[in-house]
């Protein structure tokens, strides 16, 4: 998908970009001319783009009204001592961010292309611990979204417009999750699923339960029941700091198969140790680095272990 199919959604007219104005060479070509398409206002009732100068020069032009909102994520993961799969801007090959979510989530370039035209999608929750990394461009995104949206939510609003409408939506929704996320007795699995699903960012679930029927269809390996269920909404990324690998690359470690790995974290493999024949009896193990060691953490499942990450807890190690 590109952005005339995002115009084609939205039923407007696919501005012709001017010859000669060097589309491309500093953030991918087709954000630009998405940008260029797209008057301002808010898409799918919960994304917002980044309007910059056209086209644009540099990531240093570009990147220079969201200097604030890095150097948030930078502080936010440094006090946790968090670091991510990725760098963020200005580091070689950072993350770039393009826009927001009416959740104050971050949508960001992954930039380690030198194409950039190849440059895929991260998007941030507003806390910074959930980190969904997703093959897709600005424009696919987009249309994903528009796709994705939930029923009454107009494709596109201006400001005024969001502000009376669409806006009123997204805050009863985070009142509920608030609301559920309040709950003491709350379940590791609902918790995860709320926190994810409050992103904001619509598509993002067909996409992950898309991956989730591929891998289970074209695998006999069996997998954990809360593990599914929260990967059908998670496709892949860093919660918490921890890398948690898209379903399809959840494999065998060893030869005898007893250890299961689904992610990992400062060179430590975590996954599952796959003593018992049911997989809702695995629990969360981890291999040091080199093989040097195995810890069976046998209270933890993926879900509880990532819900202790969330909170902060890593006194498991």
């Amino acid at each position: 998908m590109n952005h005339l199919d995002v115009v084609r959604l939205l039923g407007i007219d696919a501005p012709t970009p001017p010859e000669g104005e060097g589309y491309g060479q500093a953030v991918p070509e087709d954000f630009e001319l998405l940008v260029q398409a797209l008057p301002e206002g808010v898409v799918a009732g919960s994304l917002l783009l980044a309007r910059p100068e056209l086209p644009v020069r540099s990531l240093e032009d570009f990147t220079r009204p969201t200097t604030d909102r890095l150097a948030d994520m930078e502080r936010a993961l440094g006090s946790r001592e968090q670091r991510l799969w990725l760098p963020l801007h200005p580091q070689p090959g950072g993350m770039v961010p393009w826009g927001r979510t009416g959740t104050d989530g971050v949508l960001l370039w992954d930039t380690t292309a030198a194409d950039t035209a190849d440059w895929t999608t991260v998007v941030a929750d507003d806390d910074f611990q959930l980190w969904l990394d997703l093959p897709f461009s600005a424009s696919e995104f987009v249309a994903r979204a528009l796709l994705g949206r939930a029923e009454g939510i107009p494709a596109f609003e201006t400001y005024d417009e969001y502000e009376a409408g669409s806006f009123w939506k997204v805050a009863d929704d985070m009142r509920a999750t608030a609301t559920v996320l309040s709950n003491p007795d709350i379940g590791a699995v609902e918790e995860l699923v709320t926190r994810i699903r409050n992103i904001g960012a619509p598509g993002i679930r067909p996409y992950a339960e898309e991956l989730v029927d591929r891998a289970v269809n074209a695998s006999s390996t069996p997998f954990p029941e809360d593990y599914l269920a929260i990967m059908r909404e998670f496709p892949g990324g860093v919660v918490a700091g921890m890398r948690v690998f898209p379903v399809a690359r959840a494999g065998w470690l060893t030869e005898d198969r007893l250890f299961l790995q689904w992610g990992e974290l400062e060179g430590r493999a975590f996954g599952w140790l796959t003593l018992k024949s049911d997989p809702q009896d695995w629990r969360v193990a981890y291999i040091e680095p080199q093989g040097t060691a195995l810890t069976h953490l046998e209270d933890q499942t993926f879900a509880t272990f990532l819900r202790r990450r969330l909170k902060g807890d890593d006194s498991l190690f």
